[in-house]
């Protein structure tokens, strides 16, 4: 059975998906696979979400399981998690896994890096020995219909990316951002998406800082900035108008006392704070000229580019259902196969048997032998044709009952 429970934006603070990421996946996925009901597993995290999806023998023990582990692993408390927690079963999680891949789950919809991250937690997962061959292949398949829909709908193309809605929003505030001097505080996932959008967009006067100078180096080398040490940057605060924060510090990194001192008169300052947990304090809104603008308020840009593509939207749904069907469809019928590799393993057993027994009888020259053999070949396909097709029918429409009956009636020797 395909479980899926996860923890996102649409339920979740910040603070609370933070909390709950996993940060050692290789333990944790050594958790899950000593579960002795659990084949195989995907963990998929992102700024917006936790996800884990499991190929599993039963449902609900299973998940009482998997959020008991979660919770202790990441010392959250376990009523908290279950509040958060949306649990999807069978069907419901190939429906999501489709979503996702087509960015109708995503905060803004239609962005292309969740197509990237799946495929990456996918490789990561079996890179680890934790997802089993079912669980690949699901996430291949709603991989592939995820970028099908894209393409058929047109869904990605405009779409409002993190990058592009950070600069809007920064926009709103200062202008155009062409000769603002920008601080990037982080070197992470979210820093790399800003970084990225800057340079699209011809910005090149970034300062980029992170807890490390060697990190900071490596990532200004990948991907553009001018690295500096993080100590020297907050203390030159007044040099820059925009202040970009995007770090997994555990406190805040700029407080009214930090920042106060170094504002120069009638300068207006903009913070952007991503993080999570925040890693602005609140209270320096109370200072003059100092905007304060966090990841929930793309929601307001998100909610815009909803609007603007409500038609799209409503054209991938019945496509993302289309592929559920059909990927569904190939499942169950491959829960026959086994089934229609033994019988047609028996009844050939059982034929090489009986002709054995009549050749045995008959003086027969070679050609004549040849023709008995593709005869008794030729009869038994013939005779399992229809129920081979009946087997495979059953196991698409999910006919249970009727896979049971053929399975205890084919049973034995």
């Amino acid at each position: 059975m395909l479980v899926n429970i996860g923890v996102s934006y649409k339920k979740a603070p910040l603070a609370a998906l933070d909390a709950l990421t996993l940060r050692d996946l290789p333990t944790f996925y050594s958790i899950l696979k000593g579960i002795r009901e659990v084949s195989g597993a995907v963990v998929v995290q992102t700024c917006n979400r936790v996800d884990l999806f499991i190929d599993a023998q039963g449902g609900a023990d299973v998940s009482e399981k998997v959020l008991w582990n979660w919770a202790l692993e990441t010392k959250f408390k376990l009523h908290e998690l279950k509040k958060l927690a949306e649990q999807r079963t069978g069907e419901q999680v190939i429906e999501y896994l489709v979503s996702l891949a087509s960015g109708l789950e995503s905060m803004l919809v239609g962005e292309s890096q969740i197509l990237g991250q799946l495929r990456s937690s996918l490789i990561e997962a079996r890179g680890l020995a934790a997802s089993s061959p079912a669980l690949s292949k699901i996430f291949e398949m709603s991989l592939a219909a995820g970028t099908n829909i894209r393409e058929k709908t047109g869904i990605g193309k405009g779409t409002v990316s993190l990058g592009s809605a950070a600069l809007k929003i920064a926009e709103r505030s200062l202008g155009n951002l062409d000769h603002v001097k920008i601080l990037l505080l982080g070197t992470g996932q979210i820093g790399m998406i800003l970084m990225k959008a800057f340079k699209a967009r011809g910005i090149r006067d970034v300062t980029v800082a992170s807890r490390t100078r060697q990190r900071t180096e490596s990532f200004s080398r990948t991907f553009g900035g001018k690295p500096e040490d993080i100590k020297n940057v907050l203390s030159q605060l007044g040099l820059f108008r925009l202040v970009v924060v995007a770090t997994r510090a555990t406190g805040y990194l700029l407080t009214k006392e930090i920042v106060g001192p170094q504002l120069k008169q009638d300068q207006r300052l903009m913070i952007l704070d991503l993080s999570i947990p925040r890693n602005v304090s609140p209270d320096l809104e109370q200072l003059k000229g100092i905007v304060i603008k966090t990841i929930d308020d793309l929601r307001d840009i998100t909610d815009q580019a909803v609007s603007a593509r409500r038609i799209l939207i409503k054209e991938a749904e019945p496509k993302v259902q289309e592929a559920v069907e059909k990927i569904s469809n190939i499942l169950r019928r491959e829960e026959a196969e086994p089934m229609v590799s033994d019988l047609f393993h028996k009844a050939d057993k059982i034929r090489r048997e009986e002709l054995e027994k009549a050749l045995s009888q008959l003086d027969l020259p070679e050609h004549q032998r040849e023709v008995l053999e593709k005869m008794s070949l030729s009869l038994v396909r013939k005779l399992l044709a229809q129920p081979v097709v009946n087997l495979r029918e059953a196991a698409k429409k999910g006919d249970s009952k009727l896979l049971t009956v053929a399975g205890q009636i084919f049973e034995g020797e």
